[in-house]
């Protein structure tokens, strides 16, 4: 499915019981900014795109209470990313991780791709990060699914919005 914000925000919301927009069916329609993400020697991202904005789970932390994990997260578009060359993708990305071991992930940035070039905003501290909408459109149901603090967080952001989960953690 192609990301087409634009027609899922023109469209016929689907509002729940409790007067609130359904995220679920407006991510059916909008689908996945996110191409790809996988991890990248942190030094060589910085020096190759500078100025990245937040993405994930490092965007999540700017806008919410959760703690970011042992790496940042960035978003790039893919037109960006293909221009710059690229870079060698260190590691993959699963759920759960492969590892917890203290260290697996220094020096390492978590970069995603994007099929559009990432809207920002900037918060606390002048940090860029992505907008709120595509960010938590960015979340997979895998991702959402195994990490109950994302999923408890991106509701409240989403409640702030006028969308609430249809299935969410309680």
């Amino acid at each position: 499915m192609s990301f087409t914000l634009e027609k899922a925000q023109a469209a016929e919301p689907k509002v729940l019981a409790n007067g609130m927009k359904s995220f679920d069916h407006f991510r059916q329609l909008a689908g996945n900014p996110k191409l790809d993400e996988f991890f990248v020697d942190a030094s060589e991202l910085e020096r190759l795109l500078p100025g990245l904005p937040l993405a994930g789970d490092s965007a999540l932390e700017k806008l919410s209470m959760i703690a970011d994990n042992s790496y940042k997260t960035y978003a790039v578009g893919i037109s960006e990313w293909n221009a710059s060359g690229g870079l060698d993708r260190k590691r993959e990305v699963e759920y759960p991780p492969a590892s917890h071991k203290i260290g697996y992930y220094d020096g390492l940035a978590l970069v995603e791709v994007w099929v559009i070039n990432p809207p920002v905003v900037t918060v606390m501290h002048g940090d860029l990060v992505v907008e709120s909408l595509h960010l938590a459109l960015s979340y997979t149901d895998e991702k959402r699914f195994y990490d109950e603090r994302v999923s408890l967080e991106l509701g409240n952001m989403l409640e702030e919005l006028g969308y609430e989960f249809e299935n969410r953690w309680s």
